[in-house]
């Protein structure tokens, strides 16, 4: 039931973007030991371990407390579009790289050519981006805060920011966000995290993919 894992483990998102899992306290052996406290009862083996996970994520209504006691914090590089929705998820906390304080980079968020986007719009896009980011430095030579330079930016600059969140609460974004229905360039990142999170609690997410097939 316990997983070694050499973190951080990362995962290049977008174009130059990342998800990476920091830290991780309690994994699949938490989820266990909170279920089984109910009952006082005895760990029986990994195979009725992982039978009780499967039952207790397909269980209604779900007894979601049991998955809250794995925690992962997570680090994310993304567009500031990706970080505002992101934050919309009202689970766990964050806190994030500040524009008012540190200088922008020059990292931005560019499509690929496609789905309505022609060679001559990207060129435009990456020059209002590129003129953006020289406008941003101007005001800063020229005696402007970054807090009110910042404004000139666009939100396809890339952030930072530390997620620490339990199991289910990830799950639950995972569930929203890897929806077909969901911005392609979030997508990504959740796709990122599922892959991890099934290095870092496999019973747990291998249960969390079934219940998510389609009846």
């Amino acid at each position: 039931m316990t997983v070694n894992l050499e973190l951080p483990i990362r995962k290049e998102v977008l174009d130059h973007g990342w998800m990476q899992l920091e830290d991780c306290m309690g994994g699949d052996a938490a989820v266990i030991r909170g279920a089984r406290i109910c009952y006082q009862s005895e760990a029986k083996g990994p195979h009725s371990d992982e039978r009780l996970i499967r039952r207790l994520m397909a269980s209604e209504p779900k007894h979601n407390t049991v998955f809250e006691h794995a925690v992962f914090r997570w680090g994310v590089r993304c567009p500031i579009f990706v970080a505002r929705q992101w934050m919309r998820h009202r689970i766990g906390s964050y806190n994030e790289m500040s524009l008012r304080y540190c200088a922008a980079t020059k990292g931005y968020y560019t499509p690929a050519v496609g789905n309505g986007l022609s060679p001559e719009t990207l060129a435009a896009y990456e020059a209002h981006m590129q003129a953006s980011f020289a406008l941003y430095e101007q005001l800063v030579a020229q005696g402007w805060e970054r807090e009110q330079a910042r404004g000139v930016l666009g939100l396809a600059v890339y952030t930072e920011f530390i997620w620490t969140v339990n199991a289910w609460s990830l799950m639950n974004w995972l569930y929203k966000r890897l929806d077909r229905h969901a911005q392609w360039e979030h997508r990504q990142y959740a796709e990122a995290a599922l892959a991890i999170f099934h290095q870092a609690m496999p019973i747990t997410a291998s249960a969390f993919d079934k219940w998510m097939e389609p009846q």
